[in-house]
């Protein structure tokens, strides 16, 4: 009996991988049944997304990848593969840092039951933020700028949702503010004469800088931006950051109001704050951190530091 050998040529090796690829992604959509985070996804490089991205009711996959470090995204809605391009006036999706990878959030602030896709990342040391919008078979940049901050506002309640854009100065977080103008399909900015404790913004900023200056800092904790009876789980939080002895370096943050009570008042804030750490014993030990802070409001709306931090969670 002899022995049959096949050869293969490379382009029928090719096929046979690509369709293996293939059926392995189908798999995976078919047995997730979770629904993806809408608030802060952390991406790093090669990673996907599931979401319906074009209201279909199907769910569409987010790829992020990474080609000489630069970063590039596209959509696969099972028929069709859409490139997301930057707009022209900052035409880069960032370039790929291990301590500050790219971040990608999912939400609806159209109402129109199709997330938006907000990105975070960073070209160099240069902040980088896009908003996608699905439109007419297509994904359209409306909105890009070089700030480090993206927030939500009246997301939890009944009011027109706000899209922030912000920045930490030396003084304080500074916000722009912008609301989608269905008619024109585009972000438009309104400006609105914000107290410094909109969306807990001051309580944030001195949070910041308290901790950028661990661990000299510990012992001068601000007191007037802790809630009442914070836990001393959260307070220990603050303790484990000053114990690695770290310089830590704010990146960039995300924010929306998750509880609003029945007068469409907010009522529940959440921040997710980004830094690196870079340990003081030696530069080369380098880590990222995430601190999921919650505040509720407490007092009179006028003061300062109306929002308190209510909890800490930190994340590695």
């Amino acid at each position: 009996m002899k022995l049959r050998v096949i050869f293969l040529k490379k382009k029928h090796i090719y096929y046979a991988v690509l369709t293996s690829i293939i059926l392995i992604l189908l798999i995976i959509l078919l047995l997730t049944k979770k629904t993806t985070p809408t608030f802060n996804t952390l991406v790093a490089n090669n990673k996907l997304v599931q979401a319906d991205l074009n209201g279909d009711g199907k769910r569409d996959i987010l790829y992020i990848k990474t080609e000489k470090d630069k970063y590039y995204m596209e959509v696969n809605t099972g028929e069709k593969s859409l490139y997301l391009e930057p707009d022209k006036k900052l035409p880069t999706s960032g370039t790929y840092d291990e301590f500050n990878p790219l971040k990608v959030t999912l939400m609806d602030i159209t109402r129109d039951k199709t997330p938006e896709i907000f990105i975070q990342s960073a070209q160099k040391e240069t902040p980088v933020q896009h908003v996608f919008l699905w439109n007419n078979g297509g994904f359209q940049d409306i909105f890009c700028s070089s700030n480090s901050i993206i927030g939500f506002a009246d997301v939890s309640n009944n009011k027109t949702p706000k899209f922030l854009s912000g920045k930490l100065t030396a003084n304080k977080i500074e916000i722009a503010t912008y609301m989608y103008m269905h008619d024109k399909k585009k972000l438009e900015n309104v400006v609105f004469n914000y107290k410094d404790n909109f969306m807990g913004r001051d309580s944030i900023f001195s949070l910041i800088k308290y901790i950028e200056a661990l661990p000299g800092s510990e012992g001068n904790k601000p007191s007037n931006i802790f809630y009442p009876g914070l836990s001393g789980q959260d307070i220990s939080v603050i303790g484990k950051l000053s114990g690695e002895n770290n310089t830590y370096i704010f990146q960039n943050c995300v924010f929306k109001d998750n509880k609003s009570d029945k007068n469409g008042e907010i009522s529940e804030i959440i921040w997710t704050l980004n830094f690196k750490a870079v340990s003081n014993i030696s530069k080369d030990k380098i880590k990222n951190y995430a601190l999921n802070v919650t505040l509720k409001p407490q007092g009179k709306a006028d003061e300062n530091n109306y929002y308190k931090v209510n909890s800490i969670n930190l994340e590695q």
